[in-house]
C-alpha cells in the first residue's frame, strides 16, 4: 500500500470527524431550555448514534476496499467514532508494515 493512501485516509476520517463534531457542538449549545423542548437530549444522543452509523458505513466500505475482514473495527466505531477510526489506521498501518517486511 502507498503511503499516500494511508494519507489520504487520515484526512479523510479527520475531516469527517471533525464535521461531525462541530454540529454536535452546536447541538449542545443551543438556545433552547430543558423546560422548552425536554426532547432536546434525547435528538443530541441520536444524532451522535447516526452520525457513528454514517462513519461506520464509511469505514466499512474502506475495510472492503483494504480487504481488511475484522467485524471489531465497524462494532468499535458504531459505539465510538474515534476509537474504530483509531484501529481502522492502526490496521492499514499493520498491513503496510507485513507487506514491506
Amino acid at each position: 500500500m502507498k503511503r499516500n493512501n494511508f494519507n489520504s485516509l487520515t484526512n479523510k476520517y479527520a475531516v469527517l470527524i471533525s464535521i461531525f463534531y462541530v454540529v454536535g457542538l452546536g447541538l449542545n449549545y443551543l438556545p433552547f431550555k430543558e423546560s422548552s423542548f425536554p426532547l432536546l437530549n434525547t435528538l443530541i444522543i441520536l444524532y451522535h448514534f447516526i452520525s457513528n452509523l454514517v462513519i461506520a458505513a464509511i469505514v466499512a466500505d474502506d475495510m472492503k476496499k483494504q480487504n481488511i475482514k475484522k467485524s471489531l473495527i465497524i462494532w468499535a466505531t458504531i459505539f465510538f467514532d474515534i476509537l474504530g477510526v483509531g484501529l481502522l489506521l492502526m490496521t492499514v498501518i499493520h498491513k503496510e508494515k507485513t507487506a514491506n517486511a
